[in-house]
């Protein structure tokens, strides 16, 4: 049975996650931060109830009240995964700085996977600006230490700028699959995990976008309709590394 600071958290988590929502929402669209949420289909200004997270959704059976369209299943998975995660380093971490600098990872790798999941985009202020706040912060967490963050960081986005290069060659006249978003995000997790868990945190990633690919190469060889042809391969990386993180911590 979980403590009542832990049901706190959790609630917190929750709450948390639907404002990383709003950002998902509205920072590819270019719109400010302030004002109350709105339909994210037709516009129209939302309701209370169905501004509550998880809880809205299904109550609105994924489809938006004001026009029936349906809405994205990405958005209750963000305040789920959000609420998860922190309400896991409170349990292991207690709410001191390694909790706090968990969960300012956690979001920012939630809000950086759901914006490239549905854009295919990631945002070069929002992940470097984050990983500048890691490696300066990175001293004051147990298990971890600014040189760590640093080569982490470093020898994340030595691999990945290889990758990219490679992509650039193999597919000269396409649009590339891995973009140098992707190699910023490296960076970033390369940073926030630090050296000695740099390959599981990438490794996880990497397999899930493997598994993944190769499901929409048998699905496009079934003869399926509307199969993409690319991945949102930041999306895996950001996934992957919030499970290490949740499963193993720093």
């Amino acid at each position: 049975m979980l403590e009542p600071v832990a049901i706190l958290v959790a609630l917190f988590g929750l709450l948390l996650g639907a404002l990383v929502n709003v950002v998902v929402v509205r920072l590819p669209r270019e719109r400010a931060m302030g004002g109350w949420p709105r339909c994210t289909r037709c516009g129209r200004p939302l309701a209370w109830w169905q501004v509550l997270p998880v809880v809205g959704w299904l109550a609105q059976g994924g489809r938006g009240r004001c026009c029936g369209q349906s809405l994205h299943w990405i958005f209750p998975l963000n305040e789920i995964l959000i609420s998860a995660s922190i309400t896991l380093f409170y349990i292991r971490d207690g709410l001191g700085a390694a909790f706090f600098y968990l969960s300012f990872v956690a979001v920012i790798l939630v809000l950086t996977g759901a914006i490239d999941w549905l854009h295919r985009s990631i945002y070069t202020f929002v992940i470097l600006g984050a990983a500048l706040v890691v490696l300066l912060t990175a001293t004051l967490i147990p298990h971890h230490s600014f040189l760590s963050a640093l080569l982490g960081a470093l020898l994340a986005g030595f691999v990945f700028a290889l990758f990219f290069a490679l992509a650039r060659v193999l597919f000269p006249s396409t649009a590339v699959p891995f973009g140098l978003g992707d190699v910023y995000l490296a960076i970033f997790i390369g940073a926030a995990v630090g050296l000695l868990n740099l390959m599981p945190a990438i490794f996880y990633g990497m397999v899930l976008a493997g598994i993944f690919s190769v499901a929409l190469l048998a699905l496009r060889a079934a003869g399926r309709p509307n199969v993409p042809k690319y991945i949102s391969y930041g999306s895996f990386l950001c996934f992957g590394a919030l499970a290490c993180l949740m499963l193993w911590g720093l």
